[in-house]
């Protein structure tokens, strides 16, 4: 019998090299990649020393400070320190005074307070990344998480001193308004630099603004008012539309008179940056005197832990390497001129206290094939599963793994009967162990039972039996 793989589609969508240093020195763009190599195998201490000199370059370049502030975090997570923590927070915070509603920002800083075990203050952060991304689902799990924390673990929350706040920033409509009627020519430069003014003086956005306000006489490129307009009509997200703002900025053509100085608004952002430290201090220190009960924000590793506790009793890897022929073949009959094929599944244990609940969406998975009617020889056909406990009587075996399958390997399957097995979760995300998200796992499983029962692989892209699929992540911040 055949074994059937599902392999894993790689797409990054952000923190390319070109992407990152459109228009800086090429030395950054080189760094930058050879930093992206170590951090993906994990080490984590390597690409922190690369990103340390990028910074000493471009010190506020925003996807270095991403990269360096997941890279500590992970550091923290896998040596369980609490400095390392404290230090992925601070490029987090740095990123959040140039830009208030950076996601990878504020999911970051809720994860960075969940391992000091300041959950009150996490949450903050992750409902903030909520409203700006209301559908993702690593965000939604760190909610639930934080939830069912403070309502196990009542604490008392470190003061914050006066200043350190999180801004809640929202674009006003008439902001929005006007971008669209100047796109259009309805209102004039004056009135559209106005909106400007008011997103940089309310620190919706963060530029370091020249001396004078107005427009040039320098032409504007057509994309910036189609920006504006699409802008407008929630055609394109904030930051496609500012990159259009920053363009005008950077190359002369919009000038922007603010009341405080560069020096002014660099002095007010490192006494806050300073504050935001005497803050972390204070969390060190209550941690250390109330030995405050601490769990981890992002369950994967732990997940990996109960897997090796008993690696045999999880895992089939010795029946996989047997041929399918030693499990018995389902059985048949012809029900009202429909062939159906019976299959016994023995369905593994999975270890207790598990984060996520992907062993209740197999039945998604049985409901899915045996919804489905099969063609051919002029007859349907039709599979129907049921359960057993005895190994030995079933015509297939499921389980749940978090062993690697094999590079890029998300799943597989003997095909016909035999074992199936599908991966909780890889390494590909950010160098360390990340788990799918449920509906990932749901996807893959019902594709390997599909090999199960006998079908190959697809090339139609919308089939559940293509040859490779992107997973989502649960908790990876890069997700």
């Amino acid at each position: 019998m055949k074994t059937m793989f599902l392999i894993l589609t790689i797409s990054f969508a952000a923190l390319s090299p070109s992407q990152v240093f459109a228009q800086d020195d090429n030395e950054a763009s080189k760094l930058f990649d050879e930093a992206k190599k170590h951090f993906d195998k994990a080490e984590y201490k390597e690409a922190i020393v690369i990103y340390d000199t990028i910074l000493e370059l471009i010190p506020y370049n925003i996807s270095t400070l991403k990269m360096k502030g997941i890279a500590l975090s992970n550091l923290g997570q896998d040596e369980n320190s609490l400095s390392y923590h404290q230090s992925s927070l601070k490029q987090f915070y740095r990123i959040l005074q140039h830009d208030p509603n950076d996601v990878i920002a504020l999911a970051g800083m809720g994860v960075g307070f969940g391992y000091l075990g300041e959950y009150q203050e996490s949450k903050q952060y992750f409902q903030k990344a909520f409203e700006v991304k209301p559908n993702s689902v690593v965000i939604t799990n760190y909610v639930e998480f934080i939830d069912s924390v403070i309502q196990k673990y009542p604490y008392t929350p470190t003061e914050k001193p006066n200043p350190i706040s999180l801004k809640l920033t929202f674009i006003p409509t008439w902001v929005k308004n006007n971008a669209g009627w100047w796109g259009v020519g309805i209102i004039g430069d004056s009135d559209f630099i106005t909106g400007i003014k008011y997103l940089i003086e309310n620190d919706i956005i963060v530029i370091d603004p020249p001396e004078s306000s107005g427009l040039t006489s320098e032409p504007i490129p057509i994309w910036i008012k189609n920006n504006a307009k699409w802008w407008a009509a929630d055609q394109i997200s904030n930051e496609d539309f500012l990159s259009g703002i920053f363009f005008m900025i950077q190359n002369g053509i919009m000038i922007i008179q603010m009341e405080q100085s560069l020096e002014d608004l660099e002095k007010k952002r490192l006494d806050d940056f300073k504050l935001f430290e005497t803050y972390l201090r204070e969390i060190s220190k209550n941690v250390t005197e109330e030995k405050r009960y601490i769990e981890f924000p992002n369950p994967s590793f732990d997940v990996i832990k109960k897997f090796l506790r008993d690696y045999i009793k999880w895992n089939f890897d010795q029946e996989v390497q047997s041929a399918a022929e030693h499990f018995p073949d389902p059985t048949n009959e012809i029900v009202d001129g429909t062939y159906v094929i019976h299959y016994k599944i023995f369905v593994n244990e999975q270890p207790t206290g598990l984060p996520l609940d992907h062993v209740s969406t197999f039945n998604n998975s049985i409901k899915f094939w045996e919804q489905t009617v099969f063609t051919g020889n002029d007859q349907n056909a039709r599979v129907v599963f049921s359960y057993t406990n005895l190994k030995s009587e079933a015509n297939v075996w499921v389980t749940w793994v978090v062993r690697d399958l094999g590079e890029g390997v998300l799943g597989h399957a003997h095909l016909g009967k035999g074992v199936v097995e599908v991966a909780l979760g890889d390494y590909t995300c950010d160098g360390s162990f990340q788990l799918y998200d449920v509906s990932t796992v749901n996807k893959i499983m019902t594709h390997e039972l599909g090999h199960s029962i006998g079908l190959q692989h697809s090339d139609d892209p919308n089939s559940i039996m293509f040859t490779s699929l992107k997973p989502n992540y649960a908790y990876c911040l890069l997700s």
